[in-house]
């Protein structure tokens, strides 16, 4: 009886072993660090301000007057170097005003312009709606949850499988996408879309940024060094 015991208590010891290998790691940027070592902007403008402050990322728009369509700002995630065919991304949002807050997901160009090949999932909240930017790829909607998107959500998350773009909001099921072109990604980061021509300062406040998968560097909490730089991508914007 104790060899069985003992044989089972190593058979069990074994599986755990092989889920957490299977699951692989996880790194949270909790935004303690208050140069952004992880991350990179590039604003010719100087529009956006992103600040960590009191362990949240504090984001400040002021937009250019002129109307006629949004701008979107992004910063750009750097921690570790990937190419992936499967990974999941969140993001907690504490506050959204005058703005709207997603993730950017996909592939580098090979000319090197990061956003030839990635797309915008927000939470557009001047749409009242998840938006999917832009319309450029084959983007496939499989099925979706008949439920409306908050008016601001408290979390948005997206679990990349090759191709495949699941998205959860507050943990619960929205909406699944599938894009032929984006087999692996290398390239995810947040992005904020402001209107222009409102006269108004946008606002984010935002927390963790959690980033797991199979092929994610086992670090625990991110405090590295940048490797690359990010862009702001500009134009109109279209409701879907």
């Amino acid at each position: 009886m104790n060899g069985f015991y003992r044989l089972t208590r190593f058979l069990f010891l074994m599986l755990c072993i092989y889920l957490d290998a299977a699951d692989g790691a996880t790194w949270i940027e909790n935004f303690n660090n208050a140069s952004l070592d992880s991350w990179a902007k590039h604003d010719p403008e100087n529009k956006s301000t992103w600040q960590p402050e009191d362990g949240y990322l504090d984001v400040w728009v002021q937009p250019p007057p002129p109307p006629g369509g949004y701008d979107e700002y992004v910063l750009q995630f750097i921690g570790f170097e990937f190419d992936v065919d499967e990974l999941n991304v969140q993001l907690k949002v504490l506050e959204e005003r005058n703005a709207s807050v997603g993730i950017l997901i996909g592939q580098y160009d090979s000319s090197g312009d990061i956003f030839d090949r990635t797309i915008s999932i927000l939470h557009a909240s001047f749409f009242g709606k998840i938006v999917i930017v832009p319309e450029k790829f084959d983007l496939l909607e499989r099925d979706r949850e008949v439920f409306q998107a908050p008016a601001q959500p408290n979390a948005l998350e997206i679990s990349f499988h090759r191709g495949d773009f699941e998205v959860l909001i507050d943990k619960k099921y929205f909406a699944k996408y599938h894009v032929r072109q984006l087999k692996t990604i290398n390239c995810i980061g947040i992005t904020s879309v402001v209107g222009l021509g409102r006269g108004v300062i946008a606002n984010l406040v935002l927390d963790d940024f959690i980033v797991s998968g199979p092929d994610v560097p086992e670090n625990g909490i991110l405090n590295v060094h940048p490797k690359g730089k990010a862009a702001v991508r500009w134009g109109e914007l279209k409701q879907r």
